[in-house]
């Protein structure tokens, strides 16, 4: 159902937090504004190239993180001459 809002003396408008939630937006994100047909068009745009989403996840940045403080705390496999011989130490 559409909302009307009111445009403030700056230029603005409050986005409603069902079309935040809907659209999975939160503050701090950027929209892409464009006039189409005589509308405004609003649209979610993020500044990562799509190809590197996988690096920003949750998941991963968690993995980031805790390599980070395996590597400050000196946590390092001993470096191997082959494959083999890396294999064989995660076998242990």
């Amino acid at each position: 159902m559409p909302t009307i809002m009111k445009i403030s003396p700056q230029g603005q408008i409050r986005i409603p937090k069902k079309v935040l939630a809907e659209l999975k937006i939160v503050p701090g994100d950027y929209i892409e504004v464009a006039v189409e047909s005589g509308q405004v068009v609003l649209k979610p745009r993020r500044l990562i190239d799509p190809s590197q989403d996988w690096y920003w996840t949750r998941e991963w940045q968690i993995a980031e993180t805790e390599a980070e403080s395996e590597i400050a705390n000196k946590k390092l496999s001993p470096t191997f001459n082959t494959a083999e011989e890396g294999l064989k130490w995660l076998k242990e």
